[in-house]
């Protein structure tokens, strides 16, 4: 169960996607249940070897306040419904994300048994009941009944959930800070497509940056993933503004979309290239179905964020053999004590983050040094094979079933 899945563009649900085909590859028997954003949505259809099932109302839920909660509420319902009348057909539930839904599969368990597995997808989810834009918008202060109410279901809805995943040591420690027991918290890291994403050798670059009209002897630092202003996003292009000057020799590429997120930042970033006379230096690429052969054919990775549950665009660029400009978040912050792989700092750091660009673009020997480092990081650690084989394991093990 999760709230958004493909054709909605964004890591977390291109992993879901992937994970769903990894458990199926092992040999489970997967459905997966989410919400039908709008008529374009079909209501039934295969995505892969992938059933999916989508569930009216339409219409956004997050960052809109108050008219989420109709929504929820006959959202909620739906599955809940669904959940209890086909209760005959699986053995456990998994819910991405620590918010609304897990509310269903606890109230059809109550009547089913069946066991309960939650993976939050962003530290903040753990922390927070509710959204800061959604309590601006709903007008309620930190003390207020209804998010004290709020807070009191999601610490009865916890206490009642069998098994949580922690994608990383910062969504761990977040659970164990909201009270969750440690015994219940299985650390499983989000996994990769390694042999897609591995590097490519000189030629296959110059081969893949003719493909992609992207310059040909250029130094080219890249991003991927969701247009958004929580992604830090015009840090990025501000930071870029002061130091595409300084290396007239160094292009930007950004390869994403802003469609479909609450803090959608696209038009903003479009108007700020063309303010400053920034088109001929950065590349905005839009939303893309081949993001590694963009990574293959780029030279360092710059990553902004505010704040990442995972972030599987780190871990792909990583993979992919790049050095790394990034914000201290998720899968950064989980393996910069192991490997010496990106320059990290404290994220809405602009002057910090500008300093780290300014220092990659200037040292090759720098961007050899950590490009290797990342990809061998990547490879001793995680594969999508490895991860849906642990939680083959851990369905086992609750279920009593092989």
């Amino acid at each position: 169960m999760t709230p958004s899945f493909p054709p909605t563009d964004g890591g977390q649900e291109k992993h879901l996607l992937e994970l769903s085909e990894g458990l199926i590859a092992a040999g489970a028997s997967v459905q997966v249940f989410t919400r039908r954003v709008d008529r374009t949505f079909s209501a039934m259809e295969q995505l892969g070897t992938v059933p999916v099932v989508r569930f009216k109302p339409f219409g956004e839920i997050k960052g809109v306040g108050f008219r989420a909660v109709p929504r929820l509420g006959f959202l909620l319902c739906k599955m809940t419904w669904r959940l209890l009348r086909d209760s005959t057909k699986y053995d456990i539930v998994l819910i991405s994300g620590f918010n609304f839904m897990p509310l269903s599969a606890l109230l059809a368990g109550a009547l089913t048994g069946k066991p309960c597995v939650v993976r939050p997808e962003s530290p903040l989810e753990v922390t927070e009941a509710l959204g800061s834009e959604s309590r601006t918008k709903m007008g309620l202060s930190e003390n207020s009944m209804a998010l004290r109410a709020l807070r009191a279901l999601r610490r009865y809805a916890a206490r009642r959930v069998d098994r949580y995943i922690a994608i990383s040591s910062e969504i761990r420690a977040g659970l164990e800070r909201v009270g969750v027991d440690s015994g219940r918290i299985v650390d499983i890291p989000n996994g990769i497509a390694v042999e897609r994403f591995a590097p490519a050798g000189a030629l296959r670059k110059s081969e893949l940056r003719a493909a992609l009209s992207l310059p040909a002897d250029d130094l080219i630092m890249i991003y991927t993933g969701r247009l958004a202003a929580s992604k830090g996003i015009m840090m990025l292009i501000d930071a870029w503004r002061e130091l595409a000057p300084e290396h007239p020799n160094a292009h930007l590429v950004i390869v994403g979309t802003g469609r479909g997120s609450f803090d959608d930042c696209e038009a903003g970033l479009r108007s700020f290239v063309a303010e400053h006379a920034l088109n001929s230096r950065v590349t905005l690429a839009g939303n893309v179905a081949n993001v590694h052969e963009y990574l293959k054919a780029s030279d360092v990775f710059v990553f902004p964020s505010d704040y990442e549950g995972f972030s599987l665009s780190i871990l792909e660029a990583m993979t992919a053999g790049l050095p790394l400009v990034t914000t201290r978040v998720g899968i950064a912050a989980e393996l910069e004590n192991h490997a010496r792989f990106a320059l990290t700092v404290p994220p809405k750091q602009r002057t910090a983050f500008r300093d780290a660009m300014r220092h990659m673009l200037a040292d090759a020997g720098l961007r050899a040094e950590l490009g290797a480092n990342a990809h061998q990081a990547v490879s001793a650690r995680y594969s999508s094979g490895a991860e849906a084989r642990q939680y083959i394991a851990l369905f086992s093990q609750l279920t009593g079933r092989t």
